[in-house]
């Protein structure tokens, strides 16, 4: 449970206080250089709005305090599917949508490669960099014939200063009182990296200048001998209590490894001398802390220790660090074979640094077979840029507030020092991300129930975006997966990661049952499926015939939009008598792809309108489909009408097959749609 001394204590302590200088900095990696500020006007003010701010925001981003199970909060509908627009035909928007299959197989397939931002007018602007300075010596090699070492430009150090009459001195971040607020700095430094070109200034980007990855063993999906790991989030507790805590130590099976029960997971909890060597326990860590495990090796807590206890940066390095060694001892005593991970907020980061970076050989040696995420930091919080600012940091130190590893989350640092392949923040394309099973659970709901339903994103400055209070949903998963990584079905199809998502805020996720569900689904079953509205037909568009037609409000081309609500039933009300939501796709949480389409007009949109693991038991799925004509849906700058806005064009609701190749249609005098599932056998 959260309490008021937790909420006071991190809302003092988003603003880190420690690097004033160079900022972010790991081995392995260009440090992020930031200079001083000297402001006599800044520091207060910019300390009071952020602390507000970080009030609504730590309340609920802190957890239950590190290792206690929490109390499963109540079932809430849930919410959406993808976030961008689609256009019919060759250039469907297909990073829009819940992972784009690519599949030789499909007909209807699109190739993500050919086409990454095509209509995406909501693309997200997370790709923007920190305060980064390029490196000199990069590049060891030059294609010159006398082998000279280039000369490498340097990116100017920026001064944090700003002038509010002028957006370009506080570029993609917030001028206050002359201080700039979240900047996004040297956005195309990795613009080259992923072009199959090693330039001698383009450093760390393995995908052009080597090493791959070498891949030995094989993973093993169905053994009896895989131990599932769940990492908790984000709990800021003080350097006082985090010195306290036991690095490494064994934790038991609350949030998603409790409600799993309730959908048939029978597999032990392995906190318990019992069942500690069970192969195939469930089992949590604690990452946090200054004192080791007895577990661990001297060499293990020195390898561990070269990274601070309290937080900052190079958390993430050694959190990471953590829980690979954790997990490779707990599966050589415990005899597992394999390893999938379950995992909530910044717990969801740390495994993507331990695969990417391939700590312990767990990804190489194709240890990891699944990985399921309950509102994951995937691709970095974008709320850490705010306090990346030195003069903030500053002004914390002179309050004597301490350092936070929420910086740590700045998707800054993420793209530079987690996304280590080929620095693509929304992409699992990393060679070591090969063949695992991938499914993502986001959340949308933007009022944070701990912090008096304050839609705190929306109130600083998200506009219309998607989001559940502290993370915005595009940054909770994959949006593409380069086929070559993706797992492959029986069939060899390429499957990508899928995402579905629940109508609640960040915390109160991993505890909904849908989460639970998923993650079952995710974790112990063995197929995936994928729903397409392949074309539609507009028969009416609900739009003005001319100007002095009242009938109607908007004016042609018609804005169209899907919405979908999925349940596993009848199979889960039956066999576990629950009736859960596991998809919900709306306007209302700003989630729902829109096109525009004229009357008459039949466009062929290959537009994934759901995609999931499902349990083996099922035969079909309970959908609710609706195509709509919208005239108001701020998201995309759509405001012709705010009243009576939406007009429905066709619907189907019933059960749909769980059959690979079945086809649907829902017609009525304003269209007709026409629908495409898919089956993946995964194993």
């Amino acid at each position: 449970m959260l309490n008021s001394e937790c909420v006071l204590h991190l809302a003092v302590t988003q603003f880190p206080a420690h690097h004033s200088g160079s900022t972010l900095a790991s081995g392995g990696a260009q440090p992020l250089r930031v200079v001083g500020v000297n402001s006599s006007i800044g520091h207060k003010r910019v300390l009071s709005f952020l602390g507000s701010a970080a009030l609504a925001l730590t309340w609920a981003c802190s957890e239950t305090p590190s290792g206690e199970d929490s109390q499963a909060a109540p079932e809430a509908d849930t919410a959406a599917l993808k976030l961008a627009p689609v256009d019919g035909g060759a250039d469907s928007a297909t990073n829009a949508e819940l992972g784009s299959e690519t599949s030789a197989a499909d007909p209807t397939a699109v190739d993500v490669a050919a086409d990454t931002t095509t209509d995406l007018d909501v693309t997200p602007a997370i790709d923007a960099a920190a305060d980064a300075t390029s490196v000199t010596d990069a590049g060891t090699a030059s294609d010159s014939a006398d082998d000279a070492s280039p000369t490498c430009a340097k990116t100017p150090q920026y001064s944090y200063t700003c002038d509010a009459k002028k957006p370009g001195t506080c570029p993609g971040g917030a001028c206050l009182f002359g201080l700039c607020i979240g900047p996004k700095l040297d956005p195309t430094r990795w613009d080259h990296c992923g072009d199959g070109v090693c330039e001698p200034c383009e450093p760390n980007c393995p995908v052009d200048c080597g090493p791959t990855p070498v891949l030995t063993g094989s993973k093993q999906y169905t053994g009896a001998k895989t131990l599932t790991v769940w990492l908790h989030g984000f709990s800021n507790q003080g350097a006082d209590k985090l010195a306290k805590l036991t690095y490494g130590e064994v934790k038991g099976c609350g949030d998603v490894l409790q409600t799993m029960q309730n959908f048939g997971v029978q597999r032990p909890c392995g906190d318990l001398p019992a069942t500690q060597n069970d192969p195939n326990q469930l089992i949590s860590v604690e990452y946090y802390g200054s004192v080791p495990a007895p577990w661990l090796t001297k060499q293990d807590i020195a390898e561990v220790d070269q990274y601070p206890f309290s937080g900052g940066p190079t958390g993430l390095q050694r959190y990471a660090r953590i829980v690979a060694k954790f997990t490779k001892w707990r599966m050589a005593t415990a005899g597992a074979t394999h390893v999938q991970f379950a995992c909530h907020s910044m717990g969801c980061l740390i495994v993507r640094q331990l695969i990417e970076n391939d700590e312990e050989k767990l990804a190489s040696t194709q240890k990891i077979v699944r990985w399921s995420t309950a509102t994951g930091v995937v691709a970095g919080a974008k709320l850490s840029r705010l306090f990346n600012n030195p003069a903030v940091q500053q002004g914390a130190v002179q309050l004597g507030l301490e350092l936070s590893d929420f910086i740590l989350m700045n998707p800054d640092y993420v793209w530079d020092i987690t996304v280590a392949w080929d620095h693509k923040l929304h992409e699992a394309n990393n060679p070591l991300l090969q063949g695992i099973l991938i499914h993502h659970v986001g959340a949308t709901k933007p009022q944070i129930a701990q912090a008096f339903n304050i839609a705190l994103l929306d109130v600083l400055g998200g506009g219309n975006e998607p989001n559940d209070g502290i993370m915005y949903t595009e940054d909770m998963h994959f949006w593409q997966q380069d086929p070559k990584i993706a797992a492959k079905s029986t069939a060899g199809d390429p499957v990508p990661p899928s995402l579905t998502l629940v109508n609640v805020d960040h915390m109160t996720c991993p505890s909904t049952e849908a989460a639970g569900l998923l993650a079952t689904a995710a974790l112990f079953h063995s197929r995936k499926v994928q729903v397409r509205l392949t074309s539609f037909q507009l028969l009416d568009d609900h739009e003005k015939a001319n100007l002095l037609d009242s009938s109607e409000h908007g004016l042609p081309p018609a804005e169209v939009v899907v919405e979908a609500a999925v349940r596993y039933n009848p199979f889960v009300l039956t066999t576990f008598n629950k009736d859960v939501l596991v998809h919900d796709d709306r306007m209302a949480t700003r989630t729902a792809p829109l096109w525009s389409q004229a009357q008459g007009e039949t466009k062929v949109l290959n537009q994934l309108v759901f995609q999931a693991p499902v349990l083996d038991g099922m035969k079909e799925l309970a959908m609710a489909l609706t195509l709509v004509e919208s005239d108001y849906y701020p998201k995309f700058k759509v405001t012709e009408w705010a009243f009576d806005s939406s007009d429905e064009l066709v619907a189907f609701v019933g059960s749909v097959p769980l059959q690979d190749g079945h086809t649907f249609e829902a017609k009525s005098k304003y269209g007709v749609a026409k629908f495409l599932v898919r089956v993946h056998q995964m194993y």
